[in-house]
């Protein structure tokens, strides 16, 4: 009995229409994935011109608050000096709120601002190579009339041979304050902060211990998260932003530098941050 010619085409046809059909599956799913990159383009775009945009904001803001704060500022020193004429206690009391609240808007103005031009990419740096206990020192020195006042026990230890670091100058200076300023804060009376140097292989690693409040865990997660604040009461207490440790940490990454925390509540801080290590040019 011959074969079937139809059932003999059967197998062929049926071959040639599943492959059709792959063919039309694979169509569908390279259409869904252009759509999905042309919609990832679409959205990456929208970011940076967000980004953009915040940018300029902050930069046109930033510029803007400036000139009236510096007008403010100066004003009330010359009040406070008596410049037109004496000034009694309460109106002294009153002008020093001013000022601080001043100086205070004054720092958020700058940290805003160097944000700014970090995301931007506009921030430029004068590194070089640091001797950087001779720094150290300047900033410690800075800081002495606040430990005093609050009868803080200040210790520094560090090697006479301890190497150079390559960075800014001036952003070196900006993270050790931060970090000494946050110390001084949250460290009560009579109690003791210390800053040590040690050489790491390629890198100097700068730690300030201190016996303040200490910081939870899930605080910790967020401590370098721009303007957070703790909900802790002890930290509410005391004035802040919440940047200053976000800008620490973005000028030390620009610098090849890192920094973390190590901190238990009611048992003190170690904030930690290292620069490069590089030898003096002769």
């Amino acid at each position: 009995m011959k074969d079937d010619p139809i059932q003999s085409l059967a197998k062929p046809i049926q071959k040639v229409i599943d492959e059709l059909k792959e063919k039309q599956q694979i169509a569908g799913v390279n259409a869904s994935l252009e759509e999905a990159q042309q919609s990832l383009i679409e959205l990456t775009k929208a970011v940076q011109e967000y980004q953009q945009a915040k940018t300029k904001f902050v930069s046109v803001v930033t510029h803007e608050l400036r000139i009236p704060m510096t007008s403010i500022k100066g004003y009330t020193d010359l009040l406070r000096q008596g410049a037109v004429g004496p000034v009694n206690e309460q109106q002294a009391n009153f002008l020093g709120v001013i000022r601080n609240n001043i100086d205070r808007m004054s720092q958020l103005v700058s940290d805003l601002s160097d944000i700014s031009h970090i995301e931007s990419g506009r921030i430029k740096l004068d590194s070089a190579c640091i001797p950087i206990m001779p720094l150290i020192d300047e900033v410690m020195a800075n800081f002495k009339p606040r430990f005093a006042e609050k009868n803080q026990i200040l210790e520094v230890d560090a090697p006479d041979n301890l190497p150079s670091v390559y960075g800014d100058t001036s952003r070196i200076s900006q993270v050790l304050n931060n970090i000494l300023n946050n110390a001084c804060r949250y460290t009560p009376s009579g109690g003791k902060i210390t800053l040590r140097a040690q050489a790491e292989r390629t890198k100097v690693r700068i730690t300030i211990r201190d016996t303040g409040i200490g910081i939870s865990p899930a605080d910790q997660k967020q401590l370098f998260t721009q303007f957070f604040r703790s909900e802790d009461p002890a930290v509410r207490d005391q004035q802040g932003w919440g940047l200053g440790l976000t800008v620490a940490k973005k000028f030390l990454e620009i610098m090849g530098g890192e920094i973390g925390v190590q901190s238990a509540l009611k048992e003190g801080s170690s904030f930690w941050f290292t620069l490069p290590a590089r030898e003096e040019e002769t």
